[in-house]
C-alpha cells in the first residue's frame, strides 16, 4: 500500500467509532477492541486509536532522525530533535489521560513566535524560497519527511477531534474542537519543523 493509501485509510478509520462497552471484572477482550480510556472499550478502526497509532509512529521517526543527527555530528539539531519528541510523548499522555496539553514551546519559542518565525525565514535564515531537494543531503530529506508527516498528523486530529454539528461544511457557530490544543500543538510542530530544516539549509 502506498503512503496516500495508507494516509487515506487512516482518515477512513474514524467513521465507525462508537463505544462498545465497558470493561468489567472477568470480561475477556477480545483481539479487534481496545481500550480507549479506562474501561471503555472501542474497535481498534477508532479515530482516536488511529490518531495514537500515527503520534506512535512520529515519535519513532524523530528517534531515527536523532539518530541520523548524532553520525553526521549536528548535535544542536539532535537537542532540537529530543524538544519535539517530548512534545509529542505530552501530546500522547494529554490525549490518552483526557487532560489538557499546554501551549506548545520549542527552541525557546512559544506558539505565537513559532508561528511568526516559520513565515519569516528568509529574514531570518538569509534564504529565498526554498524547496527541498536531494542536494541538501540526508538530514534536511529527514526534516522535510517529518515535517509533512506532521501535516498529516494534524489534518488527522482535525478529521477525528474538529468538526462538530451538521453534515456538511460547518458555519462557524457550529465549528469546534474538541481537542484545539492538540491540533495547535501539531500546526505549530509542523512550523517548528520548517524552522529547524531552514535553519539546517542555510548552513550548507
Amino acid at each position: 500500500m502506498g503512503k496516500t493509501g495508507g494516509y487515506s485509510l487512516l482518515l477512513s478509520f474514524f467513521t465507525a467509532s462508537v463505544i462498545i462497552r465497558e470493561m468489567k471484572s472477568g470480561d475477556t477482550k477480545l483481539e479487534h477492541i481496545t481500550s480507549l480510556s479506562g474501561n471503555h472499550l472501542v474497535e481498534k478502526t477508532h479515530g482516536r486509536i488511529a490518531f495514537r497509532g500515527m503520534v506512535d509512529t512520529l515519535e519513532a521517526e524523530v528517534i531515527e532522525a536523532q539518530v541520523l543527527a548524532n553520525e553526521l555530528g549536528e548535535e544542536e539539531i539532535c537537542g532540537n530533535l529530543g524538544e519535539i519528541l517530548d512534545l509529542l510523548r505530552s501530546l500522547m499522555a494529554a490525549e490518552v489521560k483526557e487532560t489538557p496539553l499546554p501551549p506548545p514551546f520549542l527552541f525557546g519559542m512559544e506558539a505565537g513566535e513559532i508561528h511568526r518565525q516559520s513565515h519569516d525565514t528568509g529574514n531570518i535564515f538569509g534564504l529565498g524560497f526554498t524547496l527541498p531537494s536531494c542536494a541538501q543531503g540526508p538530514l534536511a530529506a529527514r526534516l522535510n519527511t517529518l515535517r509533512a508527516k506532521v501535516r498529516e498528523a494534524e489534518l488527522l486530529a482535525v478529521r477525528v477531534f474538529g468538526p462538530k454539528g451538521k453534515d456538511g461544511p460547518p458555519a462557524a457557530e457550529q465549528f469546534y474542537a474538541e481537542r484545539e490544543d492538540i491540533i495547535l500543538a501539531l500546526n505549530r510542530l509542523s512550523s517548528a519543523l520548517w524552522w529547524l530544516f531552514c535553519k539546517h539549509v542555510c548552513k550548507l
